[in-house]
């Protein structure tokens, strides 16, 4: 292996180790943020180890094909400490911060779909409701033979379609509360 190579090889495992750092800081501030616990935490353990593998060694592969010294584990180990003393605070505040603009921004595309999808569609089936309770007046008022036919298929009608209604009172109370 040529010097070159060999500096080469260096950079790339100390830039692993940097890359292994961030992605397990990640890792970390997603676990404790998202709150994962038992089966889940060991199965992304082991993809994490798995990935990290696969990069040091493709990275290996391309830089010296393959030839495994104990100065790439240097490397490797050197890179992660770096990252550790120098940049793990400032990126764990910077994944924080990204994540609650993320959030942030969930909670707006949320309310702008309540506010422009639901509300809409709420307000038209109460103004439905409300034309069919309409028309069963004035079929009652003109003493029509089939208004006692026509209420009780209005009424099986609502009472099927309720739901909706009353799942928007649900959502509008719990929506008031916070």
């Amino acid at each position: 292996m040529t010097l070159y190579s060999q500096w080469v090889t260096m950079a790339l495992m100390i830039s692993s180790g940097l890359i292994l750092g961030t992605v397990l800081d990640i890792y970390r501030v997603l676990k404790h943020r998202l709150r994962l616990r038992g089966w889940v935490i060991s199965l992304i353990d082991f993809l994490y180890w798995t990935v990290a593998t696969g990069l040091v060694f493709s990275l290996l592969m391309w830089s010296n094909w393959g030839e495994l010294r104990f100065f790439i584990f240097v490397a490797v180990l050197v890179g992660f400490g770096i990252y550790y003393t120098w940049f793990s605070q400032g990126m764990i505040r910077w994944i924080k911060w990204t994540i609650q603009i993320i959030e942030k921004m969930i909670l707006v595309l949320l309310r702008i779909f309540h506010l422009l999808i639901l509300t809409p569609l709420f307000y038209l089936w109460t103004l439905f409701l409300s034309l069919l309770y309409f028309l069963g007046r004035i079929l009652k008022w003109m003493g029509s033979p089939f208004y006692w036919l026509i209420k009780l298929w209005i009424q099986g009608f609502i009472k099927i379609f309720q739901w909706p209604v009353h799942f928007w009172h649900r959502i509008r109370g719990r929506s008031n509360k916070e």
